[in-house]
């Protein structure tokens, strides 16, 4: 079953890795509790037990929120490092012996992936002050996902338009990006915690399929018997379009500074080749591009 990690804490559970991270956790048979902010109106299935504490996550609620969990899973926004911190603090001195930070994305472990996307950089930072807690016993396993598969084609953070049928293309469409679905991604954590000895205090890489923006492209095409508008685009040039709009605190500057970073086919960005994959660890399957973009289109599970 769950193994010597049983009790599993998650902040941001309503979110959009939190709910398919519920569900399979469940599924795995661990006990969920869901630590909630006091004005939060998020429901949970009713096997998840919840916590409420104050929206500003005190010291001392969040110190005793984490008693007797064996893990912690923060998924709130890489926005206020020291409030990451704390919390892994709090979760060390409580005892729990797992902690999962909020990566879920790119590989940020990678110099150059950072170099791309220095908005990245909050979540590099995180990750490397739970290093320094593995001396308190506590292990950490920070979880690289690539893109969402299905959110980010529903979404058109892909650049993908499944309304309109455009499709905006970074430079020559060829680079290959990482991506998972939502679905994958909660299976990854439970599978993470059933495998606690060959995760501890180490980045795990999973993938669903790996693709150029021109396979799915042809894939789109093909599922919906359009022949859709293309727009070119410059990776480098949404990457600094992107990184002004954030000086300003614009906040429409994430999707072109993330997506300009992953469609760059800069070395990094394609963790499959440089890191390899732990799918067969953790017993998850790939599955062909194809059929994927072919359900989300068609609305179907996946």
């Amino acid at each position: 079953m769950a193994g010597t990690l049983k009790n599993v804490m998650i902040i941001g559970a309503s979110g959009n890795v939190g709910k398919p991270t519920v569900d399979a956790l469940l599924k795995a048979g661990f006990t969920v509790t869901a630590l909630t902010r006091k004005t939060s109106s998020a429901k949970f299935p009713s096997e998840v037990k919840t916590h409420q504490i104050d929206d500003s996550y005190p010291s001392d609620q969040l110190l005793a929120a984490f008693k007797g969990q064996d893990v912690v899973i923060n998924l709130l926004p890489p926005v206020d490092v020291n409030q990451h911190n704390t919390i892994a603090d709090k979760a060390a001195e409580a005892g729990v012996k797992r902690f999962i930070p909020t990566e879920f994305g790119s590989d940020t472990a990678h110099p150059k992936v950072v170099e791309l996307v220095p908005m990245f950089g909050g979540k590099a930072a995180i990750t490397n002050y739970l290093k320094k807690k593995e001396s308190s016993g506590m292990t950490w396993t920070a979880i690289v996902n690539g893109a969402f598969f299905d959110w980010g084609l529903q979404t058109g953070f892909l650049g993908f338009d499944l309304k309109a049928h455009t499709a905006r293309i970074y430079d020559a469409g060829d680079a290959k990006v990482n991506m998972t679905l939502l679905s994958t991604v909660g299976q990854a954590v439970a599978s993470v915690l059933q495998h606690p000895a060959e995760t501890a205090n180490r980045y795990i890489y999973v993938q669903t399929a790996m693709g150029t923006q021109n396979d799915l492209l042809a894939a789109l095409e093909k599922s919906t018997g359009k022949k859709w508008t293309i727009n070119k685009v410059s990776s480098a040039e949404a990457r600094k379009e992107g990184g002004e709009k954030l000086s300003k605190g614009d906040m429409s500057g994430i999707v072109p500074s993330i997506t300009g970073g992953i469609y760059s086919g800069e070395k990094g960005t394609n963790y499959d080749e440089t890191r390899g994959l732990d799918n067969d660890l953790l017993g998850l399957k790939q599955e062909p591009l194809e059929e994927v973009v072919d359900k989300v289109v068609k609305g179907q599970p996946v």
